[in-house]
């Protein structure tokens, strides 16, 4: 029991599953892979540990976890940090103030008090030396004192002041008189200086003066020449320009005549080559429908021999009648006897002769739809009704025959499938396909793209063509009328 529920397990997890996806509004299928439980399980639980350690660290190593109630930020510690220790300062400061303000209040209020000088930082021993007890002034006497101190202080600040003005007059005197002298040494070597350059400027003029002078003539004879030369020039591109003009024209009609001259040619050579391409393909077509006939006829001779066989065998068996003849009767018999196998002879080959068939017309000749190898023949039997051509993925797929298209479009089992119906009541079907050229009452010729060869569908097993025929509403074997190989 226990092996049995084991197997049923690891069959059920081991049991394979496929995931297609599909279009909406086609449903063609845009990509399928095939799974099991045990696969999603683990790759479910892969994912999921991933994705825990891949949170952890980034929660960890990021100022994400800042936003995480519990953690702190560094920032925050710092400035917490700073601030403690300005409020330390500021209580220290704040004392320092209160023991001012209690200080100085009774000496601004007049009363006699005690006061007690400490260090901002106090201890006992500190203390016990500093400690002052002193009586408070009248506040006359303070008074007149204050003002003594202010006056003293204004008179020296007066002294001080009248001594560093005259100082700084002196100085100012000194700096007067350097700069003035300055001044004049400077104004002195310019005028000097001045004076040299208008001399000479004066004296370039002059021989400036003369030599424009003497060159204006020959100016006006050069401008003379100038002139007459732009004039020959100007005449000379003219001339050039016309002739120009002239040879672009020549040279544009030659081109025209020699482009008109070479698509004659060409359109010649096209059309001898299309004749000569057309007149090999029918010369290969009635080859091969006489071929083709050939083989039917020697088929159905053969067909008709082994129908025969067993009436010759019956009367090969037949006993004979013990009876005797004459000499007349026995030329007779023997005479009749080579009579009936002559004509035999005669109406066989009539009904089954290969010259029969030289004058009549093949209404339908069909062309291989691609090249490539036949996986799987038709075959009744298995009810396969059809021819399986493996080829390359993308390959162009033709049509065998003129005909109209009755159906093209998508089906879930065998993808895009493309239905020609042609003259004399044939049928041909293309199916698998990975993309559709033609649309459903399109009109199509022989060897025409209609598609290209894929492996869409279910039924699918690889990049190939599944091909049927069929004529009057039954199938046909489509190697009897095209070679795919």
């Amino acid at each position: 029991m226990a092996k049995k529920k084991e197997n049923k397990l690891k069959s059920k997890l081991t049991k394979k599953f496929r995931l297609v996806v599909l279009n909406d509004a086609s449903f063609e299928e845009r990509f399928s892979f095939k799974l099991t439980r045990l696969n999603v399980f683990v790759v479910g639980g892969i994912f999921s540990v991933l994705l825990i350690a891949f949170t952890v660290l980034l929660i960890a190593f990021t100022p994400i976890k800042e936003y995480i109630p519990g953690f702190s930020s560094t920032q925050l510690k710092k400035q917490a940090t700073d601030l403690f220790y300005r409020v330390d300062s500021l209580q220290l400061h704040l004392a320092k103030m209160e023991k001012y303000t209690q200080a100085m209040k009774p000496i601004l209020i007049g009363k006699e008090v005690e006061l007690e000088d400490n260090l901002p930082y106090p201890s006992a021993a500190v203390q016990a030396e500093f400690t002052l007890t002193q009586k408070a002034h009248n506040t006359d006497s303070l008074q007149k004192v204050v003002a003594t101190i202010e006056e003293s202080l204004r008179v020296t600040w007066q002294a001080h002041a009248q001594k560093a003005q005259k100082k700084l007059q002196e100085r100012h005197d000194k700096k007067m008189e350097t700069l003035r002298t300055n001044l004049r040494d400077s104004l002195s070597s310019l005028t000097q200086n001045y004076q040299a350059i208008a001399k000479e400027k004066n004296d370039t003029i002059s021989q400036l003066k003369l030599g424009l002078l003497a060159s204006a003539e020959n100016n006006l004879a050069l401008q003379k020449e100038i002139l007459l030369k732009e004039i020959e020039v100007k005449n000379a591109v003219n001339a050039l320009s016309k002739e120009s003009q002239k040879l672009l024209q020549d040279t544009k009609n030659a081109s025209e005549e020699l482009k008109k001259e070479w698509i004659a040619v060409l359109q010649k050579e096209y059309k001898e080559k299309e004749e000569k391409q057309t007149r090999f393909f029918q010369k290969e077509i009635q080859a091969l429908n006489q071929s083709i006939f050939a083989k039917k006829a020697v088929i159905d001779s053969l067909l008709f021999q082994m129908a025969r066989l067993p009436q010759i065998k019956n009367k090969e068996t037949t006993p004979e009648k013990n009876y005797e003849l004459s000499k007349d009767d026995s030329l007779s018999i023997a005479n009749t006897k080579k009579d009936l196998l002559f004509r035999e002879q005669i109406e066989r080959e009539d009904r089954f002769s290969l010259f029969d068939f030289e004058d009549d017309k093949v209404d339908v000749v069909f062309y291989a739809p691609v090249k490539g190898i036949l996986t799987h023949p038709y075959s009744a039997k298995e009810q396969h009704f059809a021819v399986d051509i493996a080829v390359a993925n993308g390959t162009a797929v033709k049509s065998v025959a003129d005909g109209t298209i009755i159906f093209a479009g998508w089906t879930a089992e065998t993808g895009y499938v493309i239905l020609i119906e042609h003259t004399n009541n044939y049928l041909s079907v293309y199916k698998h396909n990975e993309i559709v050229y033609r649309t459903q009452g399109d009109l199509v010729q022989t060897g025409e793209v209609i598609a290209v060869a894929g492996s869409s569908g279910e039924f699918s097993t690889g990049p190939h063509l599944h091909f049927e025929m069929w004529y009057q509403g039954y199938p046909i074997n489509p190697t009897n009328f095209i070679e795919f190989e």
